[in-house]
């Protein structure tokens, strides 16, 4: 299995993308941190990396959301020995640091402020980490990263991975995951390792519509009511066209296929015609069924 590419494409420092106000405010030393942001896949622990590498600094990553590592216990008996060892060339790194427990952040202010080496605190929820945590920390707030960001990185990936992707899937991909870039990159690696690319990207588009499940219930389980029911009543016109798309590049019979064609045709030239678009959505189901 493939090393998943958010991990294996780390960026370097100098490779961060959409958090320019951030490496400006850091500049070239190191002080401890609280990083966070209400959005995913904004670079913060990305950035614990890079900075972790620029510096040759080892990174000790622990996640607090955990039973064992959001107590005091964990910040006592593990953390603060470890930060103790007159070794000034590290990094702390605590993720999800707002599940600590209150307890487990009051003993963590002492720990911070005697540390060997450095703490970096990420959250999503700033208002869970105490005042007393904060005040001992350049708190910096990452923001959605941009589409001509994500974008760019995207495309840098594609050329490494050597995957052929063309502008209007890049587009769909980056739409899904508004300022997430993290997932934007699982989802690139998903398209590559796709052998039905255009059915892919049509989840995306309609992700709302479970095409599979209708064609199932359409086709094998013969279920008028249930067929009509899964269509998505807001977009008429666009998931027929995804049925469409995805049976066309799917691995049906050629008979099933020819029936959804059929079904799609008829249902064009109705919605060009004005027809009702609750007659052409029954009827799109009953040409496929029948």
């Amino acid at each position: 299995m493939s090393k998943v590419w958010a991990l294996k494409h780390r960026p370097s420092f100098d490779e961060i993308v959409g958090q320019d106000d951030i490496i400006n405010a850091i500049g070239t030393g190191m002080q401890h941190m609280v990083f966070y942001s209400p959005q995913a896949g904004t670079g913060k622990t990305s950035l614990a990396h890079a900075l972790a590498k620029k510096h040759d600094m080892t990174l000790h990553i622990f996640n607090a959301s955990s039973k064992k590592t959001r107590g005091i216990e964990f910040v006592e008996e593990e953390l603060l020995p470890m930060s103790r060892t007159g070794n000034y060339k590290q990094i702390f790194l605590l993720d999800e640091a707002d599940q600590l427990t209150p307890a487990a952040q009051s003993a963590l202010k002492g720990v911070i402020e005697n540390a060997h080496g450095w703490f970096i605190l990420t959250c999503n929820d700033l208002s869970k980490v105490s005042v007393w945590l904060q005040s001992r920390c350049r708190v910096l707030k990452f923001n959605p990263i941009s589409e001509f960001h994500m974008e760019q990185r995207l495309i840098t990936l594609a050329g490494i991975e050597g995957v052929e992707i063309t502008p209007n899937h890049l587009g769909l991909i980056i739409n899904n995951h508004k300022g997430d870039l993290r997932n934007a990159i699982n989802a690139l690696q998903a398209y590559s390792n796709s052998h039905e690319r255009n059915s892919f990207i049509h989840s995306l588009e309609n992700e709302s519509f479970d095409v599979q499940q209708f064609l199932t219930l359409c086709f094998r389980e013969k279920d008028f009511e249930a067929s009509l029911n899964v269509l998505d009543k807001d977009n008429k016109r666009e998931s027929i066209r995804s049925v469409f798309h995805f049976a066309m590049d799917s691995s049906a019979k050629s008979p099933s296929k020819l029936k959804v064609i059929e079904a799609a045709v008829a249902s064009e030239r109705d919605f060009i015609m004005g027809v009702d678009e609750d007659i052409i959505l029954a009827n799109f189901v009953l040409m496929c069924m029948i």
